[in-house]
């Protein structure tokens, strides 16, 4: 896939490398500022990318450019893993393009900071000094940049495929595992905060009593106490599946939808995405279970745990799709609840 960062690895390795003379003076980028279009995402994506603003014409150039060729890349990388229905290449592209080209350039930009003296420091308002050869506070500003770019793309595809990734990484392991740098106290590489706003509230005309809070204990199935062997019934199916564990036990599985403090959680042995569409299927599309107003994720990680025991992050079902395999099958298995 090297072909998905050709313009970004021209920046690092070939003639787009801002230090090279033919790239030094700022007047040539005056102009092609305009050329670069803005690429949209094809997806949320869950990291934003806010630097310091640009100095220059030069700087000005690089960071559209940068900022829209990592938009661009990501885009591309995912379609193209999304469109291999082969679990095997799956996890051979990611490992390719995480483990291999993106992990490679990282450490090339850690040597290369290092080499040039291309510290954070000369860009930072509040310590650098104006005395500083202005070029190269140009050049550190594209390098630091460029080095966030490589980060981004590696943080949101990671994201996007989580539940086929092994050893997943955290925005300091970049620093402290292949730059080999201080973590930063600000991080320009930060996770989206989502804000979930219920849609056209009402306005109160009179003083309105609190809204009732929702318990987050576990899920209520409606149908308890009048179809309770509705509940057997999707147990053994998840069971003889291989979506929860085979020692989880009928009566546990059952307080897991009866709006009680569970003490056992659900060991759930599918992957993310499965549980993800499973706990769309019955809160969402289905509504067999009461609405929790948008807190059915806090309550999922209450109600389930991963193989082994480990606990689900509520962040992590942010962006999960329909799982393409399985998906058919969960379908059917939800409808025992109907």
């Amino acid at each position: 896939m090297s072909n998905e960062i050709k313009i970004l690895d021209d920046i690092l390795y070939h003639n787009l490398r801002p230090w090279l003379e033919q790239n030094r003076l700022d007047e040539k980028f005056a102009l092609k500022v305009n050329e670069v279009k803005e690429e949209l995402p094809a997806f949320n994506f869950r990291y934003e990318l806010g630097f310091l603003r640009p100095v220059n014409h030069k700087t000005k150039y690089y960071q559209k450019l940068i900022l829209s060729e990592t938009v661009k890349t990501i885009n591309q990388i995912t379609r193209l893993i999304s469109e291999d229905d082969n679990s095997k290449l799956v996890k051979y592209w990611l490992n390719d393009t995480l483990n291999k080209k993106l992990k490679t350039r990282l450490k090339d930009i850690g040597k290369l900071v290092k080499e040039k003296d291309y510290s954070l420091d000369y860009i930072n308002p509040k310590k650098t000094s104006f005395e500083i050869d202005q070029d190269h506070k140009s050049n550190t500003y594209i390098v630091q940049l460029l080095k966030l770019a490589y980060m981004r793309i590696y943080m949101e595809i990671q994201g996007v495929y989580e539940d086929r990734i092994d050893d997943i990484l955290i925005v300091d392991d970049f620093y402290t595992q292949l730059l080999f740098e201080p973590v930063p106290d600000i991080h320009y590489l930060k996770e989206i905060t989502v804000i979930e706003i219920e849609a056209n509230p009402i306005k109160p005309t009179k003083k309105q009593p609190k809204p009732q809070e929702v318990a987050l204990t576990s899920f209520t199935y409606k149908q308890l106490a009048t179809n309770p062997d509705n509940l057997t019934n999707l147990h053994d199916s998840l069971k003889l599946n291989h979506f929860i564990a085979q020692d989880t036990s009928l009566t546990n599985f059952k307080k897991a939808f009866s709006g009680k403090e569970i003490t056992n959680p659900i060991e759930w042995t599918g992957n993310i995405s499965e549980l993800y569409y499973f706990i769309k299927l019955i809160h969402k599309e289905h509504k067999y279970v009461d609405d929790l107003k948008q807190k059915q994720w806090e309550v999922t990680c209450l109600c389930f745990v991963q193989e082994g025991g480990k606990p689900f992050d509520r962040n992590k079902f942010r962006g999960q799709k329909r799982p393409n395999t399985t998906g058919d099958k969960l379908d059917n298995i939800v409808e025992l609840l109907k």
